[in-house]
């Protein structure tokens, strides 16, 4: 019923109601709300004062609200409605030069503004794209988020095993897309992020080393007009003898830059330091 009364609303008019009641869930979700403000005291060192705090959780959780009600959009929208909100690629040039070689991409991210958007962008502009992603909670919620993500001809793969199917994609060429900045129970390595010590996975070093791929960061920049810019870093040279530290570190380096420069954008609703004493 939510979807198609969605179908009738308007993009801009969806995302101005996603922002407000963003805010308004500011006062309802006290468990998430402590978070960020815990989070925002370990990465300022806690000189940001409470009046702050509020004020930034206010921006961060219409940062969510915008994201849900485009997510929605994107379970009725046809791929090419989906990719024209993406305005703008900074570092085309490197997946040109993987497509050109055949050469598979493990292409990293964050949970920043909408990053579902990435994948649907590249796969409408004819890459092979696949993503990792965990199971959600809910099989109804995590058959539409699969769904919404294969229509557009995005591969799906389960973050918690290495399928035959993956590897064979991988071989073929493909750009896999991978979320490292939650703390979670795969593989990882304690590195810093944004200046202090987190847990950190290792997943996409320990593949693009054993698949010779390329390794890269890239990221999905909400603009003000409510578009998006796609800017991708230049991959990692010389991966096959660095160390799996070295690797994690320029990634959690490029992903704590761009949450520091538009900070409402990253999910700090997220417990990132759960499992580190800082």
């Amino acid at each position: 019923m939510i979807r198609f009364v969605f179908l009738f609303v308007p993009w801009r008019l969806a995302t101005q109601l996603g922002k407000f009641l963003g805010r308004i869930c500011f006062y309802f979700f006290k468990k998430e709300r402590n978070i960020i403000y815990k989070n925002l005291d370990i990465v300022y060192q806690g000189k940001l004062s409470k009046r702050e705090k509020e004020d930034f959780a206010k921006k961060n959780f219409s940062n969510y609200g915008i994201g849900v009600f485009e997510f929605v959009k994107f379970t009725l929208w046809r791929p090419e409605k989906i990719a024209n909100l993406v305005k703008e690629v900074e570092g085309i040039e490197y997946f040109e030069k993987a497509f050109s070689e055949k050469k598979a991409i493990i292409a990293i991210t964050g949970h920043f503004s909408n990053w579902e958007i990435i994948p649907q962008y590249f796969a409408f502009r004819g890459y092979n794209i696949g993503v990792i992603g965990k199971n959600l909670f809910d099989e109804k919620l995590n058959n539409i988020v699969n769904h919404t993500r294969q229509k557009g001809g995005v591969k799906v793969f389960d973050r918690d095993k290495i399928s035959k199917d993956l590897i064979k994609e991988l071989k073929k060429g493909m750009f896999l897309g991978v979320l490292v900045d939650q703390d979670t129970k795969v593989e990882s390595k304690i590195i810093n992020f944004l200046g202090q010590p987190a847990k950190t996975p290792i997943a996409p070093v320990l593949l693009a080393q054993k698949f010779n791929c390329y390794l890269l960061t890239l990221f999905a920049l909400r603009l003000n007009n409510g578009y998006y810019k796609i800017i991708i870093n230049k991959p990692y040279d010389n991966i096959l003898n660095a160390s799996v530290e070295e690797l994690a570190e320029k990634y959690n380096m490029e992903i704590s830059a761009m949450i520091l420069n538009h900070p409402y954008q990253w999910a700090w609703i997220h417990d990132r330091w759960k499992s580190v004493k800082v």
